[in-house]
């Protein structure tokens, strides 16, 4: 049985390592060879390891498209995700329908909405369904349909389109690979990119969240308008640029709900 938690654990460890041998790495995550060989198999068939003699390490920027692994994703930028998510879950009342995209970003908002009940999840992120069901406190969890983009977790396509037409919420969480106050959301896949489009327009708030690092960056498109956005939460990074913070001051003075997640603050759901 596949097993993403000790997966991600590989990456986080060669995240501050840089690298590591098998025989290393089988003691650390106390498992057999066996098994830290086939985990390392499929994470290098995703693109998200490259194996040498000797080792693994994570990919160079050129040997793998980063911005598309999920599982790279995932441990980048962690404790602003972690930061970010646990604002978010606390708008979410307890019987409320809520999208979620399929970024890594509103991932870290799951273990924070363990404190709601009878919440009802909208979704095309695969890994994102994978970690909601390991909760009890959700009414039903819903995944859109369609093709699965290899190594991103997002499912997207024509029968996601169809479903979403019937559904509706109370917010839309959403991320990108940027935002900027002229552009709003950006992103650079064109199908999924329709899907959050989409996703927007059936709920009654959406709220974008946008790491420090994200801040005052556009990516190739535009996908949701900064005026379309109801609330922003980024985190207390901003502090460091007065270009990010001249951008997140922007947004408030046009309306947008701003939510500043502390990072000194926040503490990773148990």
């Amino acid at each position: 049985m596949i097993n993403l938690p000790r997966r991600k654990k590989i990456l986080e460890i060669l995240e501050q390592e840089g690298e590591i041998n098998t025989t290393e790495l089988s003691d650390r995550l106390g498992v057999t060879g066996a098994t830290v060989r086939s985990d390392i198999r499929d994470l290098e068939h995703e693109g998200a390891i490259v194996r040498f003699h000797g080792g693994i390490r994570l990919p160079h920027r050129e040997e793998s498209n980063a911005g598309e692994n999920y599982m790279i994703r995932s441990i980048a930028n962690v404790d602003l995700k972690n930061a970010i998510g646990a604002e978010a879950a606390r708008l979410v009342g307890d019987g409320d329908t809520i999208f979620m995209d399929a970024s890594s970003t509103t991932f870290h908002m799951i273990p924070y909405l363990s404190k709601t009940s009878d919440v009802t999840v909208i979704t095309n992120g695969l890994h994102t369904a994978m970690e909601l069901q390991r909760y009890d406190c959700f009414k039903s969890i819903l995944v859109l349909g369609g093709s699965l983009r290899p190594h991103s977790g997002a499912i997207e396509g024509i029968s996601s389109r169809e479903m979403i037409k019937r559904l509706t919420g109370e917010f839309y969480f959403v991320s990108g690979n940027g935002f900027s106050y002229q552009s709003g959301l950006t992103g650079n896949n064109f199908f999924e990119l329709e899907l959050k489009r989409m996703c927007a327009e059936r709920v009654k708030n959406i709220v974008a969240m946008v790491d420090s690092s994200k801040m005052g960056i556009d990516s190739t498109s535009n996908f949701i308008n900064t005026s379309k956005i109801n609330c922003l939460i980024t985190d207390s990074g901003i502090n460091d640029s007065g270009e990010k913070l001249a951008t997140v001051e922007k947004c408030r003075k046009s309306g947008i709900k701003v939510i500043v997640a502390d990072l000194a603050g926040v503490k990773k759901a148990k």
